[in-house]
C-alpha cells in the first residue's frame, strides 16, 4: 500500500461503484459545506493536510477520502462492518452534524414541489394524473392516482413523500398503506428523495419494495432526474369494484394530462439505466473535473428570486426583528414592516379571531408568516406565496429553531442579536426559500 500514490487510491475509490449510478453524490454534498465546516472535520479526525496550498472543497474531499482509505484497509472489522470503502466514507462524513445537515440539499423542502415533479413525469410517460387529497378514505390514502386508459384501463396508487418526511415512524405507517393500496389500483408506486432513501436505509428500502411489488423511485432535486429502481408487479388481489368506487371519487380533471405536444418535465429519465435495481448504488464519488462540468450544468435561476422581496425573523413576543434579509437590489423599511405585523396580530386577537394572521396584503405588497414556538418569520413578497414556497417559508422557520435555539434563548434574555452571523445565516435562506 505504501507505494500507491493518492491518485491511486483515490481511483481505487471510485472504481468500487464503476458503471453505477449513485443516488447520493458526496462530492455535490462536499460543494455545499462551508470551507470552515470542513476545516473543523480534518481537524477533529487529525487528517493531514498540505499547509502551502490554498485547497478547493474538492481538495478537501481528495484528502478525506484518502485518509479513510488508509484506515479502512488497515482495520479489518471495519471492513466487516462496511462492505466497501466509500460506505465507510460516507459515514465518517455524516457523523458530523454539521455536514450530515447538508443532506437537505438534496431534499425536496416542500413536499408539493416533489409531486409537482413526478405528475410532470408522469405526463411525459402518457398517464394522467389526479389529486386524491379531496378524498376521505383513510384506508386507500394515497397522494396521487394514476390513469391510463389505453390500450387497457391501468391504474396506479401513488405514494409521496420527502425525505424530511420519511422518519422510521412515518414509514412504517406508508409500508402499511402500501399494501393495502393493491386492491385500489392494479400497480403502487413509492416517490421519495436521496434524503428519503438515506434516511430509511437503500438496501432496506430495496428489499421492501420489491417483496411489496412496488414501482420504487428516487427523484434528485440537485441533478434534476428521476431514478426509476424497481419494476413492479401487478397486484393479485386487485378488487375492480373498490377500484371503480375509488375513481368515481376522484376530481373531474387532473392535474395534469397525457401530454400530446411536447413534454413538459425538466427532469431527465433514462429508461436504458432504469428498474434494474443493480445498476444503482447509495454513495458516488466522481472525478474532480466531472463533478465540477456537473455543478456548472446545473446553475439555474432561483425560482422565487423575481418576487421575492424581503424576509423577516421576528421575536413573537416583543415584534422585534432578530434577522433581515432583503435583495440586494431593494430596499425595505424592515421596523415599518415588523411593526405593522406585530400591530395586526394584536387586533386579530382583540376582536376574537385567530391568534395570527398569517397572510396579509399591504401598499401593493404581499406578507406571508408562518409562526414557531418562539419566532415568526415574514416573507414580503411582489405576489402572494403559492403552496410551495408556503411549505418553504414553514421548513425555514422549523429548522431555524432547532439550529438556533440556544442563540434565541439568548437573544430572548439579552436583546442581542451578535450570534446570528448573516454569513453562515444567509446562504441556507437562499437555498431554503430558492430565492
Amino acid at each position: 500500500m505504501s507505494s500507491q500514490t493518492p491518485e491511486d487510491i483515490l481511483e481505487i475509490i471510485r472504481k468500487e461503484n464503476e458503471d453505477k449510478l449513485g443516488i447520493l453524490c458526496l462530492n455535490c454534498l462536499i460543494v455545499r459545506t462551508r470551507f470552515k465546516e470542513l476545516e473543523d472535520f480534518v481537524e477533529n479526525n487529525r487528517i493531514k493536510i498540505p499547509n502551502d496550498k490554498e485547497l478547493t472543497k474538492l481538495d478537501y474531499l481528495d484528502h478525506i477520502s484518502i485518509h479513510f482509505y488508509k484506515k479502512y484497509r488497515e482495520i479489518k472489522e471495519l471492513q466487516k462492518i462496511f462492505p466497501k470503502c466509500l460506505a465507510f466514507i460516507a459515514d465518517m462524513l455524516f457523523k458530523d452534524e454539521k455536514i450530515k445537515k447538508y443532506l437537505s440539499r438534496f431534499d425536496f423542502i416542500a413536499k408539493h414541489e416533489l409531486i409537482d415533479v413526478f405528475a410532470d413525469y408522469c405526463a411525459d410517460m402518457g398517464i394522467s394524473v389526479y389529486d386524491t387529497s379531496g378524498i376521505s378514505e383513510k384506508k386507500y390514502k394515497c397522494d396521487l392516482y394514476l390513469i391510463k386508459k389505453k390500450p387497457v384501463l391501468r391504474t396506479e396508487a401513488v405514494f409521496v413523500r420527502t425525505g424530511a418526511q420519511l422518519t422510521e415512524e412515518e414509514y412504517k405507517d406508508t409500508f402499511y398503506l402500501l399494501n393495502e393500496a393493491s386492491k385500489v389500483a392494479i400497480w403502487t408506486v413509492f416517490v421519495t428523495s436521496p434524503r428519503g432513501v438515506y434516511n430509511i436505509g437503500f438496501e432496506r428500502l430495496l428489499s421492501d419494495m420489491e417483496k411489496l411489488n412496488i414501482w420504487f423511485y428516487v427523484v434528485d432535486p440537485i441533478h434534476q432526474r428521476v431514478l426509476g429502481i424497481t419494476k413492479g408487479k401487478k397486484s393479485k388481489d386487485h378488487d375492480t369494484g373498490i377500484r371503480d368506487e375509488y375513481i368515481n371519487k376522484l376530481p373531474r380533471e387532473p392535474i395534469r394530462a397525457q401530454s400530446r405536444l411536447k413534454n413538459i418535465s425538466n427532469y431527465e429519465f433514462s429508461e436504458s439505466d432504469s428498474y434494474n435495481p443493480k445498476n444503482y448504488v447509495m454513495y458516488e464519488i466522481l472525478p474532480k473535473e466531472v463533478a465540477l462540468e456537473r455543478e456548472e450544468s446545473l446553475v439555474r435561476k432561483p425560482m422565487y428570486r423575481e418576487i421575492f422581496r424581503t424576509l423577516l425573523i421576528i421575536d413573537k413576543k416583543s415584534g422585534l426583528p432578530l434577522i433581515n434579509y432583503s435583495r440586494e437590489d431593494l430596499g425595505f423599511d424592515h421596523e415599518l414592516v415588523s411593526g405593522f405585523l406585530s400591530a395586526i396580530d394584536s387586533f386579530v386577537s382583540e376582536i376574537g379571531g385567530s391568534e395570527a394572521m398569517d397572510e396579509i396584503s399591504y401598499k401593493g405588497f404581499y406578507i406571508h408568516a408562518k409562526y414557531g414556538k418562539w419566532i415568526k418569520g415574514a416573507l414580503i413578497l411582489s405576489t402572494p406565496a403559492n403552496k410551495s414556497l408556503k411549505e418553504r417559508l414553514s421548513y425555514f422557520v422549523d429548522d431555524f429553531e432547532e439550529r438556533y435555539k440556544e442563540d434565541i434563548n439568548l437573544f430572548l434574555n439579552t436583546g442581542k442579536t451578535s450570534p446570528f452571523d448573516p454569513s453562515k445565516i444567509n446562504p441556507d435562506i437562499k437555498d431554503i426559500l430558492d430565492i
